[in-house]
């Protein structure tokens, strides 16, 4: 994969912390007490911006994260050296993540799993979290099911973000799902509009791949993960999931 496919690149980065700049408090109060139970070190892959990673240090928990765009890294970095916080953040994904250790929570918020796309990047990222996982570790995440998909397919839709300065990024998205392979493919247009004119546009492919929750209990068992908990994660309420719910977060243990 070259850097060029890489998602969030620059613009889209700026557009995601001026339309996200705070996880949900729901998601938080959640996540925020799976780290006071886990007591421990923490890893979030995929941790982007760090909307979830910052409040755990602000708490003083140990947190690792790594993330393969280096323009979400870097606005990390910068969000906690103006916190004065300290945190291990790498550029890399779960074949090259290359820090030393275990831990005793591993956490996926927000859906992030499923740019997992291929079968092959799915299973040396729960083998990967396997390895990793302290005993009596758990690994929490969320996914989005059949019923996330987002309608109506084949149309271009767009809103937008306004920055501090008074220019906007406006953001397009064109849609395709695929039943076949449950994979939503969005092809992104980001344009950042300037006294009337466009300076700067970024295109990207943007892939989702949904899931039934049968289908990861499957995948779970088949890594050696136990699921002890299904949860409604929107909002994050701590309400027992059933298969007609769009998220769902999973709370599992090594067998």
């Amino acid at each position: 994969m070259n850097k060029e496919s890489v998602p969030y690149r620059s613009l889209c980065t700026e557009y995601y912390e001026l339309d996200k700049p705070s996880p949900p408090v729901d998601a938080l109060k959640c996540y925020l007490n799976y780290a006071k139970e886990a007591g421990g070190s923490i890893l979030e892959p995929m941790c982007g911006t760090g909307r979830f990673l910052i409040p755990p240090l602000e708490q003083g928990y140990t947190v690792t994260g790594f993330d393969y765009s280096p323009h979400m890294l870097e606005v990390c970095r910068k969000k906690c050296k103006e916190r004065r916080l300290i945190a291990e953040l790498s550029e890399a994904t779960f074949e090259t993540f290359s820090q030393p250790g275990k831990y005793n929570l591993i956490f996926i918020p927000s859906g992030s799993f499923g740019h997992l796309i291929t079968q092959e990047q799915v299973d040396k990222a729960l083998a990967f979290i396997v390895d990793r996982l302290n005993s009596g570790g758990k690994f929490v995440f969320e996914i989005e099911t059949l019923k996330s998909v987002r309608e109506p397919q084949g149309v271009w839709k767009g809103r937008w973000v306004n920055r501090p300065d008074g220019s906007k990024i406006v953001m397009h998205v064109l849609s395709r799902f695929d039943p076949v392979s449950r994979v939503d493919d969005g092809l992104f247009r980001y344009e950042l509009w300037e006294t009337n004119g466009i300076s700067k546009t970024e295109v990207e492919d943007y892939r989702v791949r949904y899931y039934e929750p049968s289908e990861i209990e499957s995948l779970l068992h088949r890594h050696g993960l136990k699921t002890i908990a299904k949860w409604q994660a929107e909002p994050h309420t701590m309400v027992e999931a059933s298969d007609a719910d769009p998220v769902i977060l999973f709370e599992c243990v090594k067998k």
